[in-house]
């Protein structure tokens, strides 16, 4: 009877927190567009300054970036800069057990984490492009790289269940 008594209460603040952010989000912020652009802009950013420190020449227009090769050429759109898993991964954690004291220094964590890893995925499909050409940075680019940052969200969670969490085995 506990158990069910977790489990509706997890659903029901889950579903609070959606609508949260569907109120927030969708129905304000991705109008606006500026924290999307921001999140985009620092990931051209710093895939910038990583491909330049290898002696790469890296064009920039606005959102697109890559190397001379157009194959490696990357348009990174609103809904490519991470911030549905970043607020999946940090929701996930503030409504499950846990004190808010390990919850505090866990999202930002996760969230650097998850977001140094969506730039290296940009620099991944980039130097793939260059390398390997179009169709395989296609294929990395809706599944492998998709696979790697949903399993890192994933044990993201585990990590804080088995670790950090107050539930009972």
């Amino acid at each position: 009877m506990k158990a069910n008594k977790f489990i509706i209460f997890f659903l029901l603040k889950a579903t609070g927190l959606y609508l949260l952010w569907f109120l927030i989000y969708d129905l304000w912020l991705k109008k606006v567009g500026l924290l999307d652009d921001l999140i985009v802009d620092n990931i051209v950013y710093v895939v910038y300054k990583i491909l330049s420190g290898f002696n790469y020449v890296v064009h920039i227009d606005h959102h697109d970036i890559g190397l001379l090769n157009p194959a490696s050429n990357v348009t990174i759109a609103n809904s490519c800069g991470g911030l549905e898993m970043l607020t999946l991964f940090s929701g996930f954690v503030i409504i499950f057990e846990g004190s808010w004291k390990n919850k505090i220094w866990f999202i930002p964590l996760g969230i650097l984490v998850l977001h140094f890893m969506n730039i290296l995925r940009v620099i991944g499909l980039i130097l793939t492009g260059n390398y390997l050409g179009l169709e395989v940075l296609q294929f990395n680019h809706h599944y492998t790289f998709a696979f790697i940052l949903y399993g890192l969200t994933f044990i993201g969670w585990m990590i804080w269940v088995k670790y950090f969490s107050k539930l009972k085995s």
